[in-house]
């Protein structure tokens, strides 16, 4: 090769194009995650509609009425209460002991039955809403370097304490009868569930601060970068290709690390009487975060069909010619009073066409929720607009099957529905 078609393969556009590409591969994952960060944990509408259902999930009521139900059991000791009490009634007796411990089985359960029906209820739900939205409030004081409300560094480990939901069962209990449970203090313990550790807690204080102010934007940003690249790019369908393999890949990365995050948040509950709802824990506050994953994997593989149809193997211009001349057929049979419009939008229709896909891309990424039906409802309303611009726009006569499968060595390959100077599909 010489050293003349080297540098004009590699002039200026081609390096700020593989450049501003590297750079948009390495943002990604980051984009994803950061954007999820802002819309689940820094919007409080959005946590609070995330993690507010968590208490009507079975498990999690059921952990933590348990967790309730023993400590406020223990701390009460009921046993010996009845057993003082009947020993008052009948001094010098012999069965009080015998009778204590049925006695205070059934007031037992009759404390359990209790703190389940108040978890389960509306009362209850309100409460834990106002602890949730406290505890979002804790949590970004905690990002920004501060400690305030129920989220606290305790040690190595950040916990979130629900005293002010205890305190709610508590007085219910009173309510209803156990007065035993008006000066009833829970050990620390009882009143905490690990989060997580400490371990990291700098380096995400000083991303946060740094990101904080365009991760609404992030992935906009990152989907620009790349348009950007592709532009510049002078085999454009092979870097399509590529950017549908970087959103792939970030994807599998992501869910490797959703995949070791839950391990890790379930050994942290792991022995504690939060433990058997961890995963519901997880799952919960995961649940945007798993979907906007889903969705860059089915935008990426789209992508990768997407730049592999527009690019120059046999195949994909063997399929294109088809397309193309399928549509320049059904081209041709609308109404003669069509005829002038198709003139008009035949010449712009490299910008009309770029336009399409900056319009799709923008559906995407700035839709409230990201899924996986949400990036295939925008590639249909994108394809659709596509497909009805190439009936539109007139076309020259499409080279023969023979020669669209054995293309010369001097032609340039033909994106769909465009000549030679217009851009690709992307």
């Amino acid at each position: 090769m010489s050293t003349d078609t080297t540098t004009r393969r590699w002039g200026v556009r081609s390096i700020a194009s593989l450049l501003i590409f590297l750079l948009a591969a390495v943002l990604t994952p980051i984009a994803l995650v950061g954007h999820w960060g802002h819309r689940t944990v820094i919007d409080s509408e959005r946590y609070l509609e995330t993690v507010g259902p968590l208490i009507e999930q079975p498990d999690v009521q059921e952990a933590l009425a348990a967790s309730i139900t023993d400590a406020v059991v223990e701390r009460i000791d009921t046993e010996t209460q009845v057993e003082g009490l009947l020993s008052s009634l009948f001094p010098d007796s012999s069965f009080t002991g015998p009778l204590a411990s049925p006695i205070a089985a059934g007031i037992n359960g009759l404390i359990g039955e209790l703190v389940v029906r108040f978890v389960a209820s509306d009362q209850f739900q309100q409460a834990w809403i106002a602890l949730n939205r406290a505890a979002q409030r804790g949590l970004i004081a905690l990002l920004e370097g501060g400690q305030e409300g129920p989220i606290q560094v305790k040690g190595d480990e950040i916990v979130l304490d629900i005293s002010s939901a205890l305190a709610a069962i508590q007085t219910h209990l009173v309510e209803n009868g156990i007065s035993a449970a008006a000066g009833l203090t829970l050990p620390e313990g009882d009143r905490q569930i690990v989060l997580g550790t400490v371990q990291g807690l700098g380096q995400i204080r000083f991303i946060y601060s740094l990101t904080s102010p365009i991760l609404q934007w992030f992935p906009l940003l990152v989907a620009a970068m790349f348009a950007l690249s592709i532009a510049l790019a002078r085999r454009r369908a092979r870097t399509v290709v590529a950017a549908g393999i970087v959103l792939v890949g970030a994807a599998g990365l992501i869910g490797l690390g959703l995949s070791a995050g839950e391990a890790g948040f379930v050994d942290e509950l792991a022995g504690t009487p939060f433990g058997p709802a961890a995963n519901e824990f997880w799952t919960t506050l995961l649940t945007y975060l798993v979907l906007g994953n889903q969705a860059l994997l089915t935008l990426g593989i789209i992508t990768i069909l997407a730049g592999w149809l527009g690019g120059r193997t046999s195949l994909a211009r063997y399929v294109r010619g088809h397309l193309v001349r399928g549509l320049d057929q059904l081209g041709d049979r609308l109404p003669d009073g069509i005829q002038g419009f198709r003139e008009t939008v035949t010449g712009p229709a490299a910008y009309i066409r770029w336009a399409i896909y900056l319009l799709g891309g923008l559906l995407v990424v700035q839709n409230d929720i990201a899924s996986p039906s949400t990036v295939l409802w925008c590639t249909a309303l994108t394809a659709g607009l596509i497909t009805a611009l190439q009936v539109l726009v007139n076309q020259e006569p499409p080279a023969t099957l023979t020669e669209v499968a054995q293309p010369t060595r001097t032609e340039a390959p033909q994106p769909l529905g465009q000549g030679p100077a217009g851009p690709g599909p992307a």
